[in-house]
């Protein structure tokens, strides 16, 4: 448990990451003792866990049903089944360290599962990689400038080598008394923290000297702080125009600019095949084209399109007339789409959507066992549609390319990096709505992991967040300005774009697959060590 409060006590975004860099070793040391009692490492690693989890997620508890009462479930079954995934890695491990014969190699082993294990969390159904060890250091962004490089896996490897370091340097000091011995190991595992710290501040000096010369983009974000649970179903579309006009008002010229508004701002759904006919986007051209043509306005709507039953998708749903004999098939998108004065209306799909919330994680097998009650935990009633392939936005007027991120997305390191890979994207726009959890750390936790995409990418990002943060962020993951939670208002701003890839940008999570590859050779090699020394055992028999 006390490992389980370290992690806490050091997850951002009050939480202090040199927390991090200890919490293991009272679980680690606990482990070593155990007489490799898988039962044993597996009930006191899922303590530990659980502890963690509870602590660094317990906005979840914020969540609201549809009628308005909160939905503990939301917050109880994602923090039990993280913490039985995590405690699993571990005990896995611990018994493959019994059977390997060899320590190192034992907690080699741990570090490359425990790294497979967290890019598992970043694309299976029942993904949830919001406690992936490297996001620790969301709020402090001038220790990880190299992630540019690594990404948060090399975040994780960097607490996981600190914590089995200073573990083993306290197990050898008691089986030696070696003092000295002791603290020169110390010293060389606190030297390494210091060494990444001091390569990140390198990076970080030579990113300010790439900024000058930079081409730049004018932006306005909007928050207009709409009750999620409430106003934001209840106010009319008249009211809603009214509102965004009034936000944009206060910054709008004649000059070029990129209008930022959060995720599903419209309040009703809009169907792609008459999309250019809407009344709400009509009206939103209208007005552009009046008081700024150059301009474009980005912001988030439900899109819904039809089809007949040969055109459908995985997760389209009939829809019946009242005979019942006409049959068509809907699917509902969470979007972000781009308005232009004179041009066509871009729009992009959300790709990661929320487990439980947004879409049926392995529906095929687990509807049957528990039918719609996934879909109880605050969100949709039927499962979103959603875009294989990332797609950018054009701003014609200056020629710029942006990546369109949804909510949920931007936790997701080399997804948003697929952005920037291929295609000259120059922006990064994050829309989002995080009023689902109140004054909690839910909303700051989210803003504070987007940092780490600027960094990884290199990218200026605009977020526009329904009730707050809203905030411009820099290519080192600065917060340049921002609006507070629960304010409403609107941020102006000059930011700079580039066409760079990243070492990250080009070759995403390379560490996962390298963690694998020695995942898979360790498990060989403990399987022939094991049958070799089994036969050599009998035959001495």
């Amino acid at each position: 448990m006390f490992s389980g409060i370290l992690l806490g006590l050091g997850w951002p975004t009050d939480g202090s990451p040199f927390y991090l860099f200890i919490a293991f070793i009272p679980l680690l040391y606990v482990e070593n003792y155990s007489n490799y009692s898988l039962f044993y490492v597996l009930g006191f690693s899922f303590i530990t866990f659980l502890t963690w989890n509870s602590i660094s997620t317990q906005w979840l508890s914020y969540t609201k049903r549809i009628n308005g009462s909160f939905s503990i479930e939301s917050y109880l079954i994602p923090v039990f089944f993280n913490s039985v995934f995590m405690s699993s890695v571990f005990s896995f491990s611990s018994w493959i360290k019994r059977y390997v014969k060899n320590k190192k190699i034992g907690y080699v082993f741990l570090v490359c599962l425990w790294i497979s294990f967290e890019k598992m969390h970043l694309e299976w159904e029942l993904s949830w990689p919001w406690l992936n060890l490297g996001n620790g250091f969301s709020n402090r962004t001038e220790w990880i400038q190299w992630y540019e490089y690594t990404g948060i896996l090399g975040g994780s490897i960097w607490i996981w080598v600190i914590n089995i370091g200073l573990t083993e340097s306290i197990i050898q000091y008691q089986n030696h008394n070696n003092i000295l011995l002791l603290y020169k190991k110390m010293f060389f595992y606190v030297g390494i923290i210091f060494f990444m710290i001091l390569i990140s501040c390198f990076i970080y000096i030579r990113n300010n000297k790439e900024n000058q010369n930079k081409r730049t983009a004018n932006v306005l974000i909007l928050q207009p702080n709409i009750d999620p649970y409430n106003k934001k179903y209840s106010i009319s579309t008249n009211e809603l125009i009214s509102k965004l006009k009034k936000l944009i008002d206060k910054k709008i010229s004649r000059k070029s600019m990129i209008i930022v508004a959060p995720e599903t701002m419209f309040p009703k759904k809009i169907q792609i095949e008459n999309i250019s006919k809407n009344k709400v986007i009509s009206t939103f051209k209208n007005y552009l084209k009046i008081k700024s043509p150059n301009t474009i306005f980005i912001t988030g709507a439900e899109l819904i399109s039809l089809y007949h039953k040969k055109n459908k998708s995985k997760t389209s749903v009939p829809i019946f007339s009242k005979t019942k004999k006409n049959i068509q098939w809907i699917d509902i998108f969470n979007s972000v789409i781009q308005i232009g004065s004179n041009k066509n209306i871009e729009f992009h799909h959300k790709s990661k959507l929320v487990p439980a919330v947004e879409t049926f994680p392995y529906k095929k097998i687990l509807f049957p066992i528990l039918g719609n009650i996934l879909f109880n935990f605050g969100g949709t009633v039927m499962e979103l549609g959603k875009e294989n392939f990332p797609s950018v936005f054009q701003y014609p007027y200056l020629g710029i390319k942006i990546a369109p991120i949804i909510c949920y997305e931007s936790i997701f390191g080399e997804y948003v990096s697929n952005f920037f890979k291929k295609k000259n994207v120059e922006l990064m726009v994050i829309i989002t709505n995080d009023g689902w959890w109140g004054f909690s750390q839910g909303h700051k936790q989210h803003m504070y992991y987007a940092r780490i995409r600027a960094i990884e990418n290199r990218k200026s990002i605009a977020r526009s967040a329904n009730t707050g943060v809203s905030c411009f962020i820099n290519e080192k993951g600065e917060i340049v300005s921002y609006i507070p939670y629960g304010k409403e208002g609107v941020l102006y701003n000059k930011i700079y774009l580039n066409k760079k890839k990243t070492f990250y940008t080009k070759y995403g999570d390379f560490l996962s697959r390298i963690s694998l590859l020695t995942t898979i050779i360790i498990l060989l090699y403990t399987i022939i060590y094991n049958i070799y020394y089994y036969k050599i055992q009998k035959k001495f028999e």
